[in-house]
């Protein structure tokens, strides 16, 4: 054996690669097939004309025991025990794809003649996240680290819950099974590599695909995860299970969806629907010129959540989820293109995002059917029943582009998501015009077959438009305004109407002098005030107030209080809670308030659940003796709640056993003293536990502890998270002498009148 580089031989079989350049041992006889090869070396050592070993007299010092220590990894490394040398080339053809005389000499050697250095730049691609392997060495049941079970690495679509607990990826722990919709299964998991990131498991278990709607996909899914905009929830992996299911990963957002709120609220301002709309046009677009597509845009994709300044900020979900097909939950939200058959566009995305914003402004879809062909035949036949026709708040230029946007010719509607984001902010940040409502003249004795189904607007109040206003659409959208007015004469009034007028007009005088009668004769205002800036720093010292009792808040419909405007008390510093910073639990079940302490108290900053079992902290704040001993103290943090005092009634005496069973382990000879309906800070409802304990202090003296304890939800339908306000005194305490001084005499009475929870849910 000899070096075809420096020319060194060595005895056969004692080594593999030579000593002083790296290069490996050939038979002699084989510098022809090697040619002009070249080496690892090479291109370091000269340029790359110059490939033989004559013209680099490089000498290399190598000591006695760096050689001794390569000696033994060469030999650990490269050194064979099979005596058939031909066995070696064989394996290094098998595992390596290196052609070499053993196959065709002469064809051999033709190929290396002809090689080239690839001399081409290396261009960028785009890294496939199903293909980065895991990383990990699955361990089946019985600890077999060889032979991984199969059952971890599939999913079985008739027991969702079988995932729970496994691990996805060698990463993502599944931890909870969210929901299950028209695509598959949604989990919560946490990321191994990330502590306190949560994420979104969506199992694609309805998923079928034709070969080339899967190869679409698979490539949209690679692109997004190179995506970071904003308003869009990030994909962050994805892969597939041993039984060709997918699955894609994606940051989790515990925010509400905008059928969420249009659940709760109603039909949203023009305003609000402006910034939404605006915002998920805009991720549209940017995904669009991505060449992604979302396909299944509707009020569930959207998630609604707080951003900078407590601003609403829009992420769109599901991205890379749908493959377009129309199914019961979304076929309200398909252009009619998709209906039809054809393959989804931009024009599909822009069509869907028209509907949610057609949705939110009216609380109604624009299109209905019984099915699908009735459906389409509605969509072809135009919108009917527009904005302005529900709500008389909107400009025409908001009919118009509404009109656009659900055209159902694709070419007529707007070419990017974002020019249709902008002219509908545009358009509902503009006064209605007042000629328009002449046009919505109520029609009496009018003939059935001239009029339309009448619409309802707000008020509850029912109007029936004429025939002639509502079906020539083209002349409303062309012309001037005062064209939608009625071509009819005005219609003179029925006698009995005007009897009814008159007797409804007795009514509200008589319901007017009520209400003066009252405002003059009723005693003394006892609703709350804003009081001084003494008051606001010892309550006690202020007028008794007389609140509604619990019983009748909780049986009138439940709203917010208004917020109030507290000045701030002297010697104070000023606290409100944030989003930024917060991890786990805290994140997920945050919860907006503000408040004034004493300068004098210590903080503790926000403090996330340990262990999971326990619940987080947003506030711990504390008063002490200068030996440290605890006077006051206030801690603030969350309760799963259904929003409402009414809906979480049910929750109560679980949350109140739930205080029994924890205070008892933190103080001695704990009692309840008492627990119920009570309202604090001018009309929010709460339900309150009182409760108190005694122990022995540092020197043997008597130790009394008092506490309240608060549960206080948002006064908002469907806010899954309600505020719980600890507070407790000691004997130290100087103002507090029993359990119902706790939180209204002393600096806690101070802190607690200041709290004002959030009015931005």
């Amino acid at each position: 054996m000899h070096c075809p580089k420096c020319g060194n031989k060595y005895p056969d079989g004692s080594q593999r690669f030579c000593d002083a350049d790296g290069e490996r041992l050939v038979p002699l006889g084989r510098e022809a097939s090697r040619g002009g090869r070249q080496t690892v070396f090479t291109g370091v050592l000269s340029s790359p004309e110059v490939v033989h070993a004559e013209v680099l007299p490089i000498e290399f010092v190598i000591d006695e025991e760096d050689e001794k220590i390569t000696d033994e990894l060469m030999s650990e490394l490269f050194f064979e025990t099979d005596d058939d040398d031909s066995s070696f080339w064989n394996d290094v053809e098998r595992e390596s794809g290196i052609r070499t005389e053993h196959d065709d000499p002469a064809e051999f050697a033709e190929v290396s003649e002809l090689a080239e250095p690839a001399s081409s730049p290396v261009l960028p691609r785009k890294i496939n996240p199903a293909d980065i392997p895991a990383g990990h060495i699955e361990v089946d049941d019985d600890g077999d680290r060889e032979h991984p079970s199969i059952r971890s690495m599939e999913f079985d679509p008739e027991d969702p819950n079988d995932l729970v607990g496994r691990i996805v990826k060698g990463r993502y722990r599944v931890t909870e099974l969210l929901r299950e919709d028209d695509t598959g299964f949604a989990y919560l998991a946490d990321d191994g590599l990330a502590d306190d990131r949560r994420v979104v498991v969506r199992i694609l278990a309805n998923e079928e695909l034709d070969e080339m709607t899967a190869s679409i996909l698979a490539e949209e899914r690679i692109s997004l995860s190179h995506i970071n905009h904003p308003n869009v929830l990030r994909l962050i992996d994805s892969g597939q299970f041993a039984n060709g299911i997918n699955y894609l990963i994606s940051e989790h957002s515990d925010a509400l969806t905008a059928l969420d709120i249009l659940d709760i609220h109603g039909p949203l301002s023009p305003t609000r629907v402006a910034r939404l709309i605006r915002q998920a046009a805009e991720a549209l677009s940017e995904v669009h010129h991505e060449g992604i597509l979302h396909r299944d845009i509707r009020p569930e994709a959207i998630l609604v959540t707080l951003g900078e300044n407590d601003a609403e900020l829009v992420k769109i979900a599901d991205f890379g989820v749908s493959s377009g097909e129309p199914n019961s939950d979304n076929i309200y939200y398909r252009s009619p293109e998709t209906l039809d058959g054809l393959i989804p566009t931009v024009a599909g995305d822009v069509y869907s995002l028209g509907v949610v914003a057609y949705q939110l402004l009216t609380g109604k879809l624009p299109f209905t059917g019984n099915t699908e062909r009735a459906f389409l035949r509605s969509q072809k036949a135009g919108v009917e029943t527009l904005p302005t026709d529900l709500r008389h708040d909107l400009s025409t230029e908001v009919d118009e582009v509404i009109e656009k946007a659900l055209s159902s010719d694709p070419l007529a509607r707007y070419p990017t998501a974002r020019d249709f984001g902008e002219d509908l902010f545009q358009a509902l940040n503009v006064a209605p015009d007042p000629l328009i409502d002449d046009a919505h003249v109520t029609v009496l004795n009018e003939p059935e077959s001239a009029v339309k189904e009448g619409a309802i607007v707000p008020g509850s109040q029912r109007i029936t438009i004429p025939a002639a206003v509502t079906n020539d659409r083209s002349s409303v959208a062309d012309g001037p305004a005062w064209t939608r007015r009625s071509p009819e004469p005005p219609i003179r009034p029925d006698p009995n109407w005007t009897r009814i007028a008159v007797i409804g007009s007795l009514c509200l005088l008589l319901i007017a002098l009520s209400v003066w009668y009252y405002v003059l004769v009723r005693p003394a205002d006892t609703e709350f005030r804003v009081p001084t800036d003494q008051e606001a720093v010892n309550p006690a010292k202020a007028p008794e107030q007389l609140p509604l009792t619990p019983e009748q808040r909780v049986e009138d419909i439940e709203v917010p209080p208004l917020a109030r405007s507290i000045a701030q008390p002297p010697n104070t510093d000023f606290f409100q809670s944030s989003r930024q910073g917060l991890k786990g639990d805290l994140v997920r079940n945050f919860v907006g308030f503000a408040l004034y302490y004493p300068q004098s108290w210590k903080v503790t900053g926000p403090k996330e659940s340990v262990d999971g079992k326990t619940r987080g902290k947003f506030l711990d704040i504390a008063n002490v003796t200068p030996e440290g001993k605890l006077k006051e103290q206030m801690l603030i943090s969350y309760y799963a709640s259904n929003g409402t005092f009414k809906e979480d009634t049910e929750k109560f005496p679980q949350l109140v056993k739930e205080t029994v069973e924890t205070l008892k382990k933190l103080i001695p000879n704990f009692q309840m003293v008492s627990e119920g309906n009570t309202v604090v800070n001018g009309g929010w409802n709460a339900y309150e536990v009182k409760f108190q304990g005694s122990g022995t202090g540092e020197n043997g003296e008597r130790l009394l502890v008092w506490g309240r304890r608060l549960f206080v939800p948002a006064a908002r339908p469907g806010v899954r998270a309600g505020f719980e306000i600890t507070m407790l005194a000691t004997s130290y305490a100087e103002e507090v002498r029993s359990v119902d001084d706790v939180g209204v005499r002393g600096d806690l009475g101070s802190i607690l009148y200041t709290f004002e929870p959030s009015q931005n849910f």
